[in-house]
């Protein structure tokens, strides 16, 4: 089967070539990885290439709320433009028409109930989706029934699952007619691919880590032995605070830097300093809104200084593969702050995301469903460096000590 993409990249396409044109209706396809690689991204991939044929696709999250799901069909939207989506408007129109996402966050699943809302959504809505979708499951969920809905149903299903990086469940690969693990290949992502309960075949293409479209050309090499400071790239901000503290660690251990600033913006780095135009800004664009409403907190000025933040964040954010944030955890697990963005995108984009306490005074790391204290060190070449503009000195403590685990005895 031979298929036109409808951007540039579009990894639907390049997965339902290596599978001859599958999942075909009646079969279930699965997109198994560890938390951070981008299960989400990749199923809303999947769902945006059927939406911008004008097919009609039902997004089931069974962790995540409507809003969640929207900003990740916003963002892969946005993507999708810059690679050359043809007729980005009549796109944009078909996927408000055509798509519709329930969220079953904090209620009971499994496929008999899920069974009866497809009947309900037939008769009340007159939906009928062409494609489903099922983010969210667990590692030893019950793929098999869900098989057997699509099977009864004659309907493609595509499902994300957590599952481990070196081992996918027998019941798992039995029930899927196909596949897709990803796994980390550098600053890309690598897709093992099997069929029908075969051997796993890797293809010889990647994804972007941060798109999630094909990567252009040959993934990079990752470095021979340990992460050397050399082969990272920090990307902040440069303000007073926790910014210039990563900025100058960066600086102190030999690794570069990308500070991004935008007029009438206080920048107190000026290594590796990236003025962002106001189109680049505009990339980053977010309506303060949904801000609020994702951080609990009122932002209320669409034209000052806190949007222009907000969209440098978002440059931050995207080119990174893990995030470190220095601030304070509240009790709803947003960060104070507008800094508290840069942890929002980084969830919804399912990245590695760590933040110091600076009152619990310890890291702690979000694994999906709550904070988990430990650790962190650099293992991605790509990090992003931010936080409060109120530093303490524990907080600074932590972020030499973070290049200091990681980088050891390296000659400074």
């Amino acid at each position: 089967m031979t298929s036109v993409p409808p951007y540039e990249g579009c990894p639907a396409t390049l997965v339902a070539e290596a599978l001859g044109g599958g999942p075909n209706p009646g079969q279930l396809g699965v997109i198994a990885a560890r938390p951070g690689l981008g299960k989400t991204l990749l199923l809303v991939q999947f769902g945006l290439e059927r939406l911008v044929r004008g097919q009609r696709v039902l997004h089931v999250a069974l962790r995540d709320s409507v809003e969640h799901v929207r900003a990740h069909y916003d963002e892969a939207l946005r993507a999708a433009v810059g690679a050359g989506l043809r007729d980005p408007a009549q796109a944009a129109i078909h996927v408000e028409r055509e798509r519709m996402i329930h969220s079953w966050l904090d209620r009971s699943f499994d496929a008999t109930l899920l069974g009866r809302h497809l009947d309900m959504l037939a008769e009340v809505a007159q939906f009928r989706p062409t494609l489903l979708l099922i983010d969210g499951l667990e590692h030893g969920a019950d793929v098999a029934a869900l098989a057997a809905l699509a099977s009864a149903r004659s309907l493609p299903v595509w499902l994300s699952i957590r599952a481990p990086e070196s081992h996918l469940a027998p019941d798992l690969v039995a029930a899927a007619a196909a596949v897709v693990h990803l796994v980390p290949d550098g600053r890309n992502v690598a897709i093992h691919l099997s069929q029908l309960g075969q051997a796993s075949t890797v293809l010889p293409q990647t994804l972007d880590g941060t798109t999630l479209h094909v990567a252009r050309g040959a993934a990079p090499a990752g470095p021979s032995g340990p992460l050397g400071p050399e082969h990272c790239l920090l990307f902040s901000g440069g303000a007073n605070g926790a910014e210039a503290a990563f900025g100058a660690a960066a600086e102190r251990w030999g690794m570069r830097e990308v500070n991004f600033t935008f007029d009438g913006h206080k920048q107190v780095r000026s290594r590796g300093s990236h003025l962002l135009s106001p189109r680049e800004l505009a990339a980053g664009d977010v309506s303060l809104k949904y801000v609020s409403a994702r951080l609990h907190r009122t932002y209320a000025n669409e034209s000052g200084l806190i949007k222009k933040v907000l969209q440098t964040l978002w440059h931050m954010v995207s080119r990174s593969q893990q995030i470190f944030v220095i601030g304070q955890i509240q009790e709803d697990g947003t960060v104070v702050g507008g800094t508290g963005w840069s942890v929002e995108l980084a969830r919804m984009w399912s990245r590695e995301v760590w933040v110091f306490d600076q009152e619990r005074l310890g890291w702690f790391r979000w694994d999906g469903g709550e904070w988990s204290p430990g650790q962190p060190v650099l293992h991605a070449r790509y990090v992003c460096g931010t936080g409060t503009r109120y530093l303490t000195p524990e907080g600074q403590a932590a972020i030499d000590a973070l290049f200091d685990r990681t980088f050891g005895s390296a000659t400074r």
